[in-house]
């Protein structure tokens, strides 16, 4: 992994440290509760801490994914394309990347179905990502058999926070998920390629991965 620098002296223009993510978010699999009907989306957002600042888009790295549904295998491809780029003051606050799973279905209704978030790479090359999700128990065993079931109406195990609060850098997002009892949800798949500029100017040296 990256070793943070000593301290020293701001940077000139035009070398200050650059950290480029690009790839795409593949497919995810397993989610329980779903139909064959039942198309799923996906929110998402790039987090990093108040030392780095994202280029060419001044809110943020935020997108949505497209509506997927499920082939025979079970699994919701989307290939939707991910481009993160960041300059850096500071290796703290490393970013990440916070998921918000989302179902369609067949009335046109949108439910919660799932949260996750990941570290991204932290090593230059290719990295295929498995990001593991969560969602709340409900608050019966009855919720949680028409859950399972695909019975339709509201969640009952939402989060008791609104969609930016988990994926706009809200510190206390963590703290409203340790209130809960949650459970494993699906799995998404993302591929990255990482890319590091000016990395040896700032005397951030680089592990090799044990092969």
């Amino acid at each position: 992994m990256a070793v943070p620098p000593p301290s020293a002296p701001p940077c000139p223009p035009g070398e200050e440290f650059e950290l480029h993510f690009i790839g795409e978010l593949e497919f995810g699999w397993e989610f329980p509760g779903l139909s064959s009907d039942d198309g799923l989306f996906i929110d998402y957002a790039a987090e990093a801490g108040s030392d780095w600042l994202p280029i060419a888009r001044k809110e943020g790295f935020v997108g949505q994914t497209q509506t997927a549904y499920a082939d025979p295998d079970g699994v919701y491809v989307f290939n939707h394309p991910l481009d993160f780029h960041f300059i850096a003051d500071s290796l703290a606050g490393w970013p990440k990347l916070h998921v918000q799973v989302f179902k369609l279905d067949a009335a046109g209704r949108v439910e919660t179905v799932a949260y996750g978030s990941s570290v991204l790479p932290n090593m230059p090359g290719h990295t295929e990502l498995t990001c593991r999700t969560w969602r709340p128990l409900k608050r019966s065993i009855i919720d949680e058999v028409r859950a399972v079931s695909g019975v339709l109406g509201s969640d009952p195990g939402a989060l008791p926070a609104p969609r930016a609060d988990i994926l706009n850098n809200d510190v206390k997002a963590p703290e409203v998920r340790s209130k809960m009892v949650t459970k494993t949800s699906g799995s998404l798949c993302i591929s990255l390629d990482t890319v590091l500029r000016n990395a040896n100017k700032h005397g951030i040296l680089l592990q090799l991965r044990p092969r």
